[in-house]
């Protein structure tokens, strides 16, 4: 207790209290103060009056000495002696002898006091000192019947000569002087609180303001070291602190706690279509449905820039984490107004639970981030709980992703080139360009490493490195055959993609018309104006864009009309059924008529036998591509090729297989 009272002080609040009570003991000092110099003001005019007026009187009445020794008083002496408790302050007098005796009385208000002697009236010790010649003056409050409001008595000493003679005993009215000297002393009061006040209540309010200000601040900057500044969500230092709590609780209580990893589905997308401010917008919306799906006592975090966390506990499990997760699914996924547009994101949710899945938060959060990344793979848009090995999953994941940057960073990766062929004599026309894992590392097909690095932004840089040395190879070939180069949808986003294929095209010094970009279906899942304004631009140069893996995605026709694209490529699932599905050759040869119509050419891809190139060429297909004609070729073998004309041959031989599957990069 000792200590906590010094360290009560040292607060703001206890300065407050400190300076307060010093205000209070200050107006109350400074009220007795006045209290003080009221009445001794008071007492000291009774006396003067008192004296002022023994003084008169010793000198009106001259045979004062003669009474006092026991003679009538004159004529005049009795009248002087009578008028002096009429008028003034005095309205009663009496004068006492030197034994005590009262020889004379005059009063303007009857005294109820029947007392003959000094003695009798004020007591032996006290009659003693009055004749002593000791002044001694009395304030006292009347009974408004024998004596005013407030008067005092004064007992002045007689003297002659050197010895006293007797004493005069005056009742002196200052009910009015009391009543001006209270008025006055209030006055007084008044202006001394006032300046204690305004000396001590500023200073006093400003430190309180200023108090007041410094808890808003630690309070505002303790909120903000534990909460999101975009939504007003728990971060992870919060996050942290509240979860060892529940998994402290868990642990006693034999309860558990259920971590959710939740994801938005390409919000990558949301904001490079339609802008930073939208995606904040959709972020901020996700969190307010986040507050009101979740219990109180649960907790809802952002980890990151489109990832979200909750924490339930006290609920059984794994029944109560998945009716949440249902719940979650439902209300995210609905759609997010921005101004006048409805943006459509779904979102991807993991579970784990503790202690099942592991005794700490990180781990938690790990196995829960290894079930949505499982959630991903199979497509996006559900929930899953964590199960034993997802998180060797999402380690490869992470570890493809560094092996990626490694790669980049060293110029290990590697580009083989298939050809390219017309159906009608078989002539050699140009080569797709496909990017290939370093030789040498552990094998990883371009249908595992790409989706990662469009998911990383790793595609991008990538992307680039693939035009600018695929270009750069075909600018080396002795005849201007085409040269085609996917095209990631995740480059459309930044922007700049005519920007960093026109580097490609300068750097290397390769026609714009010997090049072909291959896009897919999905591209028109982002900004469709802004796709469409970047292929104008790209078919402006000179460049050829090609509508790959077309019949796999949607919307194709409803977008073939409004760009003028210059060939179609049939995927390689409808090439391979079309030998046992009427329907597949059926949807071949649509796709074959549409494209005449809208003056396309078309190409077909993954043709590995020599029954399916002659139904290609029966369906009216210009070029086709697979095993049957070639397998993709390193660059020396293209040039190989090129140089010995092969192409001219009404087939091609069997070329040296590098050794890859073939999958081309979706670049």
């Amino acid at each position: 207790m000792k200590r906590r009272i010094p360290k009560f002080f040292l607060t703001d609040t206890g300065k407050i209290v400190v300076l307060a009570a010093l205000i209070c003991l200050l107006a109350i000092a400074g009220f007795m103060l006045g209290q003080l110099v009221y009445a001794y003001m008071l007492r000291a005019d009774a006396i003067s009056t008192a004296e002022s007026w023994a003084e008169s009187l010793e000198r009106g009445v001259d045979d004062l000495p003669a009474i006092l020794a026991g003679a009538k008083p004159s004529e005049s002496s009795r009248r002087i002696l009578s008028i002096t408790s009429q008028v003034g302050d005095v309205y009663r007098c009496r004068i006492w002898n030197r034994s005590g005796q009262m020889i004379f009385k005059s009063e303007r208000m009857p005294s109820a006091s029947s007392a003959a002697t000094l003695f009798d009236l004020r007591g032996s010790a006290n009659a003693r000192a009055i004749l002593s010649g000791l002044e001694v003056t009395v304030s006292n409050a009347g009974d408004r019947s024998s004596n005013p409001q407030f008067y005092v008595v004064s007992f002045i000493p007689i003297r002659q000569g050197t010895s006293i003679a007797g004493a005069f005993e005056i009742y002196l009215d200052q009910t009015a002087d009391k009543t001006i000297y209270e008025r006055s002393c209030l006055i007084t009061e008044s202006l001394i609180a006032i300046a204690v006040l305004l000396a001590g209540g500023i200073p006093a309010c400003l430190a309180y303001r200023t108090m007041i200000e410094h808890r808003a601040a630690r309070a505002e900057a303790l909120h903000l070291a534990e909460h999101d500044t975009l939504t007003g969500l728990a971060n992870r230092t919060l996050l942290e602190e509240r979860a060892a709590i529940a998994l402290a609780r868990a642990g006693r209580e034999k309860g558990q706690v259920a971590a959710f990893m939740i994801d938005l589905d390409r919000f990558k997308e949301v904001n490079d279509a339609f802008g930073r401010s939208a995606g904040d917008s959709v972020i901020k919306e996700l969190a307010q449905r986040l507050k009101y799906t979740i219990r109180t006592n649960d907790l809802a975090a952002r980890i990151g820039g489109d990832e979200f966390v909750v924490l339930q506990e006290g609920v059984i499990q794994p029944g109560g984490a998945g009716e949440l997760a249902e719940r979650l699914q439902k209300v995210l996924s609905q759609p997010y107004q921005f101004g006048a547009m409805e943006i459509h994101c779904d979102v991807s949710i993991g579970i784990a639970v503790a202690p099942s899945d592991a005794a700490d938060l990180d781990t938690l959060l790990t196995c829960a981030d290894a079930a949505m990344y499982q959630v991903k793979a199979d497509g996006r848009c559900g929930l899953r709980f964590f199960q034993s090995g997802m998180d060797a999953i999402l380690r490869d994941r992470r570890r493809i992703e560094i092996d990626i940057r490694r790669a980049l960073d060293a110029g290990l990766f590697q580009l083989a080139f298939q050809p390219l062929l017309e159906c009608r004599g078989n002539r050699l026309i140009g080569f797709e360009a496909l990017l290939r894992w370093p030789e040498g590392w552990a094998p990883q097909s371009p249908a595992t490493f790409i989706p990662v690095a469009e998911e990383s932004g790793l595609i991008v840089p990538l992307g680039m490195w693939v035009l600018e040395t695929a270009c750069s190879a075909a600018a080396a070939w002795k005849q201007p055959l085409r040269l085609a180069v996917n095209l990631s949808p995740v480059q459309f986003r930044h922007g700049d993609l005519v920007d960093a294929v026109e580097h490609a095209l300068q750097v290397s010094g390769l026609e714009p018309h010997r090049l072909e970009l291959e896009v897919t279906e999905s591209i028109w899942m982002q900004n469709t104006d802004a796709v469409l304004d970047q292929l104008a631009r790209l078919r402006k140069l000179g460049i050829s864009i090609v509508l790959d893996d077309f019949g796999t995605g949607y919307s194709s026709l409803s977008y073939l009309w409004r760009f003028p694209f210059d060939k179609v490529k049939i995927d390689r699932s409808f090439v391979t059924d079309m030998q046992t599905e009427p329907k597949a050759a059926a949807i071949v040869k649509s796709v074959v008529a549409l494209a005449r119509t809208l003056h396309l050419s078309v190409t077909a891809e993954g043709v590995e036998t020599r029954s399916q190139a002659d139904r290609l060429v029966e369906a009216g297909c210009d070029q086709v591509q697979g095993f049957l004609f070639g397998r993709p070729l390193t660059s020396a073998q293209t040039i190989r090729l090129i140089d010995s004309e092969l192409g001219e041959r009404e087939k091609a031989p069997d070329y040296e297989s590098i050794g890859a599957a073939d999958v081309p990069a979706a670049l």
